[in-house]
């Protein structure tokens, strides 16, 4: 269905394009050669060509033979009601249609043709094909013809073609092109009342200027519609240059008919007057296409700036990221992103502000990662912190230093929530240091904080180390999946017997650890206590079957001047005395 849809619409704007080529083309061309020509020789002015070449530029490639022949046959008709039925007429069309396509298809190679006065290299394409190079082979074509059919000699009809033609293209191609792609119906759109009203006005005013020039036979004042021209051309870009051009041809065309006008000003005949008109649009176009393809430029500029700025907005409204930007004084010039959900203040609590104002309210890590920053400005320092007013999260800040010809101009910050990575971290971190059977610190897990605690010179450190008494008897005596499950009650029951600021790990096999934040007394009354309960309850039950155990304990305080290895050693020894006497107790170092 999508599909039929598609066909229909393409056909639809084939056929809306052939009929506006041959409806349009005839009612100019009738029209012109009526008004301006004595039915012979070419006309003063030739825009009907410009229909056809608009909508080549507007049309796919597929298109442009139908297009061509409808504006053939628009061509034809018009010559044969005005200038009466012949033969030549045929070549008549075929010529215009010819030159009309070179125009076309050299102007389309060249790249996108969106937007005609876009910038001074695609009017310069326009101008050389459209002004230039395809009138000139037209008008040497068109002059032959005109001098085989009418007698009509080959340099002035060449000159009359080529002028009106290059005109006819240049003055009306660009105003018909936006015209047909929507470009002025778009424009209108997107306009306020006021600016409409602005439009419109200035409009009038260069109309009624140019109606003052060319309708008046006493001062020769053709300069004035330049000056309304060009504020067309800055206030309403290219659009307005376009109707404005040709405002100032039809008006002086149309009063030229009726011998009125700063032209009559010239005591020449009618042909000369009817050149030099095609000179002063050509001085006309010559001035303005620039400047509107400058302004055209510079407003398309600013538009894409301004949609950049207002993507960018939005990015940053919505980043997950806390943006914050400073001068090269250290205050902050815009903030962006959630500050309130990271920070706890606004963009009202920090722009304006200096960077110590807003570390007092956030966190120092803040000014200390900056200062690291000035000392080497190749460093994009990094730091962690946790937001004084958002307790709660972790956050992660870096900053980079902006420069300009080797000179610092400010300092961007990045400030995003870790929170979530954080506490990934520091659970893959415990799963990476806990036993996996029982749920205690392993090896690496225990010796890490052993060390942690040493490092702690101002509170007393015990170690206890633990054997499972005859642990290889359970497990030939029942499996080791009972073997499993006393381990693992007896991690248990180590942790129930210990406070939370000591350590139980297992070092391997039945081997287990427990560091003590507190002295050797202290710590053998906790390890008595474990060894009861270990040995007064069976650590394994099934129905009838009971399984029961006990534990040897070595105790060791650490000293000064004890190395890690030595405070192990001495906690072995003390072990070593428990198993020698018959195992079952806590025995602390001497």
């Amino acid at each position: 269905m999508d599909a039929a849809f598609d066909y229909i619409e393409r056909n639809c704007r084939l056929i809306a394009a052939v009929v506006a080529a041959a409806v349009g083309y005839f009612v100019l061309a009738a029209t012109t050669i009526s008004l301006t020509s004595d039915g012979r020789n070419h006309a003063t002015v030739w825009p009907a060509d410009a229909v056809v070449l608009a909508l080549l530029l507007n049309a796919p490639r597929r298109h442009w033979p139908a297009i061509l022949m409808a504006g053939w046959l628009g061509n034809l008709v018009a010559n044969g009601v005005t200038r009466g039925w012949m033969i030549g007429l045929v070549l008549y069309g075929a010529i215009n249609m010819g030159q009309v396509l070179l125009a076309a298809h050299c102007i389309r190679r060249g790249g996108s043709v969106a937007n005609l006065l876009a910038d001074m290299r695609m009017v310069g394409r326009f101008i050389l094909w459209a002004g230039l190079i395809a009138p000139v082979v037209g008008a040497t074509v068109g002059s032959l013809a005109s001098l085989l059919n009418y007698g009509e000699p080959f340099g002035p009809s060449f000159v009359r073609w080529f002028a009106s033609n290059a005109l006819g293209l240049l003055i009306f191609t660009p105003f018909l092109k936006a015209l047909f792609d929507g470009s002025y119906g778009r424009c209108f759109a997107g306009k306020t009342k006021a600016q409409r009203a602005e439009a419109a006005a200035l409009l009038l005013v260069h109309a009624a200027m140019a109606g003052l020039v060319f309708w008046q036979s006493r001062l020769p004042i053709l300069f004035l519609p330049f000056s309304s021209l060009l504020l067309l051309s800055f206030r309403l870009g290219r659009l307005g240059t376009q109707i404005g051009v040709m405002l100032v041809a039809v008006i002086g065309a149309v009063a030229g008919l009726h011998d009125a006008g700063a032209m009559n000003l010239i005591h020449e005949d009618v042909v000369f007057q009817a050149v030099f008109f095609q000179g002063y649009l050509a001085v006309m176009l010559a001035t303005t296409l620039p400047v509107a393809a400058i302004v055209s430029s510079r407003s398309d500029a600013l538009a894409s700036l301004a949609e950049r700025e207002e993507t960018l907005r939005i990015i940053m409204a919505h980043s997950p990221d806390v943006i914050l930007s400073f001068d090269s004084e250290g205050f902050c010039r815009w903030a962006d992103g959630p500050l309130r959900e990271c920070l706890g203040v606004g963009a009202a609590d920090i722009v304006g502000r200096s960077l110590p104002d807003i570390a007092a309210c956030t966190n120092d890590a803040l000014v200390d990662m900056h200062d690291a920053a000035k000392i080497d400005m190749a460093a994009q320092p990094m730091a962690e912190f946790t937001p004084l007013l958002q307790p709660a999260i972790t956050l992660e800040a870096s900053l980079r230093i902006l420069e300009q010809d080797g000179l610092p101009m400010g300092t961007v910050m990045t400030i995003r929530d870790v929170s979530s990575r954080k506490a990934n971290e520091i659970a893959m971190s415990k799963l990476a240091e806990t036993d996996d059977l029982t749920g205690v610190l392993n090896r690496a897990g225990f010796r890490r904080l052993l060390k942690l605690a040493l490092d702690d010179r101002h509170r007393a450190t015990s170690l206890a180390l633990v054997d499972v008494d005859h642990f290889k008897s359970v497990n030939d005596s029942y499996g080791h999946q009972v073997g499993d499950v006393v381990l693992t009650e007896i991690a248990r029951r180590l942790r129930a017997g210990t406070r939370e600021a000591d350590v139980v790990g297992r070092l391997g096999g039945d081997e287990f650890a427990i560091l003590f934040r507190c002295d050797i007394a202290t710590a053998r009354a906790a390890c008595e206590r474990i060894a009861q309960s270990i040995a007064r309850d069976a650590v394994w039950q099934k129905g009838s079957l009971s399984v029961f155990s006990s534990i040897s304990c070595g105790l060791a305080e650490f000293h000064p001047g004890m190395t890690r290895d030595q405070f192990f050693d001495t906690a072995d020894m003390a072990l070593y005395e428990v198993k020698r006497a018959g195992r079952n107790g806590v025995q602390t170092a001497a």
